[in-house]
């Protein structure tokens, strides 16, 4: 027996698991998550997310609650933005990747300044495909006063950018 009929499409995320790069990643903790950044987050502040090869589970934060990101689905931004070079594209996603890969937190914060980041994901995604020495970054910036932790569950964390 399957899902009751409805029209939430978010609803299948509750039981589903997707498998990239030998993981397991319950889309539960990212539905959580995006339910948190419905309810609570005010206009359209950006929020930086993982960019992943494409049809891997990435740009998921951005399709699920609206909100701008640095770099979305990268195919699709080359497609509706064909008048400019895809080379801006590939800047862009080089730019998240040194952002959730450095390791120092003054380079990352001039990378979200930049793009004009409000918010930083870090789930099962950033966890897969980004270097797992750059991320701890993220919490020495909170001991700092540079971050805060906005929300969080078991796999997911939310940093807000206090400057």
């Amino acid at each position: 027996m399957g899902s009751p009929a409805g029209l939430n499409g978010m609803d299948f995320l509750r039981a589903a698991v997707y498998q990239d790069r030998d993981r397991d990643m319950p889309l539960e903790y990212d539905r959580q998550a995006f339910e948190w950044l419905r309810a609570n987050v005010v206009g359209s502040p950006v929020i930086l997310e993982g960019n992943a090869p494409l049809y891997h589970w990435a740009s998921r934060v951005s399709i699920y609650t609206g909100l701008p990101t640095v770099i979305g689905w990268d195919w699709h931004q080359k497609q509706q933005r064909s008048i400019v070079d895809g080379a801006i594209i590939d800047r862009r996603i080089e730019a998240v990747r040194t952002i959730y890969d450095t390791r120092d937190p003054d380079v990352a914060l001039a990378q979200l300044k930049r793009f004009h980041v409000a918010y930083i994901y870090v789930g099962d995604v950033e966890r897969a495909f980004y270097d797992p020495q750059g991320l701890p970054k993220f919490d020495a910036m909170v001991r700092a006063g540079k971050l805060s932790v906005a929300y969080q569950n078991e796999r997911v964390t939310i940093y807000q950018i206090n400057e």
